[in-house]
């Protein structure tokens, strides 16, 4: 069961669940979100490049890596960090941390990379990120909805005070379609906050798992799986 469009205020939904989406909706993209937070004037985005992959599911996937190297050079970057459009490897940093420009050293990781986004079951996306390294010092998550800030956690025990708070209703501000958790994190030299990553915040549905939520809630009382057992048959959400 898919749903390609986002479906919000389903009469058959509980009015809790914000949005019901496809785990594999095009508006989780990096590709999708990334382009509108740059044109934020005051939340800065670590700097990308986005890079096509070759082939099918008959071909092994071709990347141009001297590309890479030459986006590194440019940028004047000795590391960078990788990811699919969809998701970064969750494993092991060798899948994500690139720390060479060497266009065997960047195969390596993309191919690691592609090696744990596969035992996740994510999607690349059809290409590859790769982004400004930030060294991080702490990691906080927003959750964004209807133009607001819902509330934020950390697995960091800091001030909350401390986070950044007007950059996150900058970004829900402009993102006010869906509800979605927003991820910043604060370079560990400069302490300087960057927004990352993002992702819609409702329930897709799997044959295995049932409904599961799309964004990880560190909080479960506030996450939209305690509603899943009042969530209706996929089918009838299909318009």
């Amino acid at each position: 069961m898919t749903f390609e469009i986002p479906i919000t205020r389903h009469p058959e939904m509980p009015d809790e669940v914000p949005l019901v989406a496809d785990f594999h909706d095009m508006r989780n993209r990096l590709s999708y979100y990334y382009p509108i937070l740059k044109t934020i004037d005051r939340v800065r985005t670590p700097i990308t490049k986005f890079f096509p992959i070759e082939g099918d599911y008959d071909s092994y996937p071709e990347i141009e890596y001297r590309d890479v190297t030459e986006f590194m050079q440019s940028q004047h970057m000795r590391e960078a960090f990788v990811r699919g459009d969809y998701s970064s490897a969750k494993y092991e940093d060798d899948g994500r941390h690139i720390d060479s420009q060497d266009p065997y050293d960047v195969e390596s990781v993309v191919i690691e990379m592609m090696r744990q986004l596969a035992r996740n079951k994510r999607h690349l996306g059809s290409r590859i990120a790769v982004r400004e390294w930030i060294p991080p010092a702490r990691e906080v998550r927003f959750f964004l909805r209807d133009g607001g800030v819902l509330y934020a956690d950390s697995v960091d025990d800091d001030v909350e005070t401390e986070w950044p708070w007007v950059d996150a209703r900058h970004v829900a501000r402009q993102m006010d379609s869906y509800a979605w958790s927003c991820d910043f994190i604060e370079h560990e030299k400069t302490g300087k906050w960057y927004c990352i990553d993002m992702g819609l915040d409702g329930l897709y549905h799997s044959e295995k798992y049932g409904w599961t939520p799309h964004s990880e809630h560190l909080d479960e009382e506030r996450s939209p799986r305690q509603f899943t057992d009042a969530m209706p048959n996929p089918e009838t959400l299909n318009y």
